[in-house]
């Protein structure tokens, strides 16, 4: 645990007692702020970042004033445990405390050993939720990085190398690629990785909207009709990872603040005139042409260089497609676990078409395409999938040259697969531009039986465009 990256806020209306714990708590290296009341708290909590609150709850002339400081917190900021204490308190209290969603209840006076002790469990318990947050809000996807490849083992290295640093990172690739997926992979194995992993999806933020998402407001700016502020993407992600996905469709004007917050690592909310100091780690992702959204207007230049500090380059699933078996057996074990079903039996036809397939969606196409199967036959104990099985836009169902091949469940075994190895071969061949070398290598075959199986199914390599 990095203490120094932890902010505590203690809440205590005897000034005496307040300064006295924390310096306890800065002793032991944490981050600390004080506040002498309920009014002087809320201050405190909407212009910080603040992990975890150690409040009295007998504060303002007698009131439980910590009680209401709790419910606005649970309100506001689940994430944030709270620790109540008191001098006179009783069991009826500590139970509405508990009730209320503290994480415990601490009687004055007490030993800074328990306090500490009980501050440190209540951390883990907020790393706990945290990491559960983040499961549940990560389509319950693991963060494996699937890839054997030459290209892929390039990303790795290069992701490697930048995990424990605080770099800025501008993922580059296309649309289904995984560049969240790899953006979560990063802040996993980060040292932020027991921090909140924030998502900022620019393709929906509005002009309007897009401040107030990211920095938050203030009750004073009127912009809600109720009387609470609220914690903009910056606040949330505040120690952790924020995702900026397709920065491109950020508004303009948004870029433009953006750029002052990576600058000065702080901001302010709407209707605020009280900056908010943030340590977050920014990574960002786009499945366009960069240089060119520059010269198009879409993407400020001087936020550009800001956000590349480091550039990786995602290559499409057509450009690896030596990782399609590993992706495969991936996604088959994830999604027949999630779906409570046997696994799918590929016939070595389909596992070719499939590999062979250029994939346009990428990954997530990929597993799309799983998921469909799973649904479609994954209750058919022993049932092999065969070509003819496969989604349409895999198949080529709507293209015209194989609209007439398309319904091979009506021939017999040997003309199907006469058929499938007609269209296969044909389809390799102009991959490679009627290379016979490339191609029987690519396909696993040698180049003898390659010629002796061309000659049988009538395949003239001369007619290879």
């Amino acid at each position: 645990m990095l203490k120094n990256k932890i902010t505590i806020l203690v809440v205590d209306d005897e000034q005496d007692i307040c300064n006295m714990v924390a310096e306890i708590l800065k002793d032991e290296g944490f981050k600390v702020f004080t506040a002498y009341g309920y009014d002087s708290a809320l201050d405190v909590i909407k212009n910080e970042n603040i992990n975890l609150i150690l409040t009295d709850i007998w504060m303002d002339n007698n009131t439980v004033a910590g009680l209401q400081l709790l419910e606005w917190s649970k309100k506001n900021n689940h994430l944030t445990p709270v620790i109540m204490m008191s001098g006179h308190g009783n069991i009826e209290t500590a139970m509405k405390a508990a009730k209320s969603g503290a994480f415990d209840f601490i009687e004055k006076p007490f030993k800074s050993e328990r306090l500490i002790l009980l501050i440190e469990k209540a951390l883990e318990d907020r790393i706990l939720k945290i990491k559960i947050f983040d499961y549940e809000t990560s389509e319950n996807e693991k963060t494996e990085l699937i890839g054997d490849s030459n290209l892929f083992k390039n990303v790795k290295s290069q992701l490697d190398k930048i995990v424990l640093s605080n770099s800025r990172v501008l993922l580059n690739g296309p649309s289904g690629s995984g560049k969240e997926l790899i953006a979560r992979w990063i802040h996993k194995n980060s040292e932020r990785k027991n921090f909140p992993f924030i998502v900022a999806s620019c393709a929906t933020l509005s002009p309007e909207r897009a401040e107030e998402v990211l920095f938050g407001w203030d009750k004073s700016s009127n912009i809600k009709n109720d009387n609470e502020s609220s914690l903009g993407l910056f606040d949330q992600s505040n120690n952790g990872t924020l995702f900026f996905d397709e920065i491109c469709d950020l508004p303009l004007e948004t870029q433009g603040k953006l750029v002052q917050v990576i600058q000065d690592q702080s901001f302010y909310k709407i209707g605020s005139n009280k900056k908010v100091t943030v340590d977050v780690r920014i990574i960002s992702a786009s499945n366009k042409d960069l240089l060119q959204s520059i010269k198009d207007g879409f993407l400020r230049e001087d936020l550009f260089y800001r956000l590349s500090v480091v550039p990786i380059q995602i290559p499409s699933l057509s450009n690896r497609s030596e990782d399609v078996d590993l992706l495969i057996q991936h996604f088959v074990k994830l999604l027949t676990k999630e779906f409570g079903s046997g696994k799918l039996n590929f016939s070595p036809e389909s596992l070719v078409v499939l590999k062979s397939y250029d994939w346009p969606g990428n990954v997530r196409q990929l597993k799309n395409v799983l998921e469909w199967l799973i649904i479609m036959y994954g209750q058919l104990e022993g049932f092999i999938i065969l070509p003819s099985h496969l989604p349409p836009e895999i198949i080529g169902l709507n293209n015209s040259e194989n609209k007439q091949n398309v319904n091979s469940l009506e021939l017999s075994l040997k003309d199907a697969r006469k058929l499938f190895e007609t269209n296969y071969l044909k389809e390799q061949l102009n991959r490679f531009k009627g290379n016979i070398a490339r191609t029987s290598t690519y396909i696993g075959m040698d180049r003898s039986a390659l010629h002796r199986k061309l000659k049988e199914l009538n395949i003239n390599v001369s007619d290879i465009n």
